[in-house]
């Protein structure tokens, strides 16, 4: 079994180095794609996401279904998104920047009112993509103490009797004493570390539903949601001699290479059910409630080991390859939001709330499974606040937009520094009486850690996050 050195970096980054390769799930993993991201629709992340008690949109199929009943007019509508990650990595007292960019359509979909005697009925259908796992991170540092060769083949540690398929042993980077049947491994620390890795993939959605007028200013919605999508990870680790520190022992050890990759598809299914009361021109009331979904993960992984030496020897790659499927399912999320309209200003608040502790592997290794029990323990139940306004100028078309996203750690025991906050802003256009432009920011920070292989490696990690989403809508 792998061994665990994960953490989650940003809204998903995991890297890990390992001594065994056979499977690549944790809870981190299922964390990863249970974790919204930036959301559905320019004017939505302009006013902070606060939009549950808003709705009036094609992104109202997203945010709240009951929502629909408020567009009177058929609509179409397209969204593109653009992601940049920046991370600074504080790793033994050196820091490294590192920044990946990230461009994707973010909706496109269609929203179709029903002729009704009284009432409203509307119904809308499209594609959606919240999530996009895009990040990287990359840093470089001497360390004196320790060394991930270490973690193969402890020095003077007892070796086993059959010592293949160990990659210190196979790799030439450790030898055992044929007296005591120890670990001879002189390379204990004072090498160059290097490490790059990047993500990448993300999670579409594919929905349908609708809303109905069920009283005088009360409507009830539902959306049935499909997920697919893919998940990438290629990361590279190297440990280098460059002060020779090595060069006379009887390894000669230049150099040490791990590559790891991860390819996973992921498929699922939800639906949100959502509620809208309202008072024409004062004020909305929205409730939201998303089932678990229930995510099938099939994953193809590997790991390759390479190790150079100062005469010229190279030995590898030794490769572990393996593939494997599990299912995931995420928790209920229950969501609350309110608007209030005063003139041309609007003033809107959303909470919504996740209890991580139900996130659960639901099919797997029993070793997958028993992960289930550590979830219990490492995650708590978290209500990301969301909260913006919006301020319309009539007389020139225009709507001028402001919010903060508050989204607590669901690790247990974190400090609020690792809280994950966004400023937002945003500007609607009216480009004519059918047709709306929506350009909007959102600036993400927060702090995280990881280990590499023990925890004197680990590193300590500043995410900046910008979103830039653009909407354009007609209806007609």
């Amino acid at each position: 079994m792998r061994k665990q050195t994960v953490r989650i970096l940003g809204a998903g980054f995991l890297i890990w180095f390992c001594s065994n390769a056979a499977h690549a799930q944790f809870p981190e993993d299922a964390l990863r794609f249970a974790t919204p991201g930036v959301g559905v629709g320019a004017r939505a992340l302009g006013m902070g996401n606060a939009f549950t008690g808003i709705a009036n949109d094609f992104s109202a199929l997203y945010w709240n279904p009951a929502g629909l009943t408020q567009i009177r007019f058929s609509e179409f509508s397209v969204g593109l998104g653009h992601l940049n990650t920046q991370s600074a990595s504080l790793f033994s007292g050196t820091t490294s920047d590192y920044s990946i960019n990230s461009t994707s359509l973010n909706s496109i979909g269609f929203v179709l009112p029903v002729p009704t005697k009284r009432g409203s009925m509307v119904i809308a259908l499209g594609y959606q993509r919240p999530t996009d796992f895009s990040t990287g991170i990359s840093f470089e540092r001497f360390n004196t103490g320790t060394s991930l060769i270490q973690t193969f083949a402890p020095n003077g540690a007892l070796a086993p009797a059959n010592p293949a398929g160990n990659v210190a042993y196979e790799l030439f980077l450790a030898d055992i004493d044929s007296v005591t049947g120890r670990w001879i491994n002189p390379v204990t620390g004072n090498l160059q570390e290097m490490e790059k890795a990047l993500e990448g993939g993300g999670l579409n959605q594919w929905s349908a539903g609708g809303g109905i007028e069920v009283a005088p200013n009360i409507s009830a919605g539902m959306t049935l949601t499909y997920l697919s999508g893919q998940y990438r990870y290629d990361g590279t680790y190297t440990e280098s001699d460059i002060r020779r520190i090595y060069e006379t022992s009887p390894y000669d050890f230049e150099r040490f290479i791990i590559e790891d990759n991860i390819r996973s598809d992921i498929t699922g299914f939800n639906a949100k059910f959502g509620l809208l009361i309202r008072k024409e021109d004062q004020y909305r009331v929205g409730i939201g409630i998303k089932t678990p979904t229930g995510l099938r993960v099939k994953e193809t992984f590997g790991t390759d080991y390479r190790s150079l030496f100062d005469n010229g020897d190279s030995f590898g790659p030794l490769t572990d390859r393996g593939e494997t499927e599990y299912d995931i399912s995420t928790p209920w999320v229950f969501s609350g939001g309110v608007s209030v309209l005063l003139n041309s200003f609007m003033l809107s608040a959303d909470v919504e709330y996740t209890d991580w502790t139900q996130l659960e592997f639901t099919k797997g290794t029993q070793d997958l499974l028993s992960y289930n029990r550590t979830i219990k323990d490492l995650f708590v139940g978290t209500a990301n606040i969301n909260v913006g306004g919006e301020y319309e100028l009539k007389n020139i078309g225009l709507r001028l937009r402001a919010g903060f996203m508050l989204h607590p750690s669901p690790y247990r025991g974190d400090p609020s520094s690792f809280d994950q906050k966004f400023v937002t802003g945003g500007v609607g256009i009216q480009l004519s009486e059918a047709a709306m432009f929506d350009i909007s920011y959102a600036y993400g920070f927060w702090d995280t850690f990881r280990d590499n292989y023990d925890a004197s490696a680990r590193v300590d990690d500043q995410v900046r996050r910008h979103n830039v989403l653009a909407t354009l809508s007609f209806r007609y």
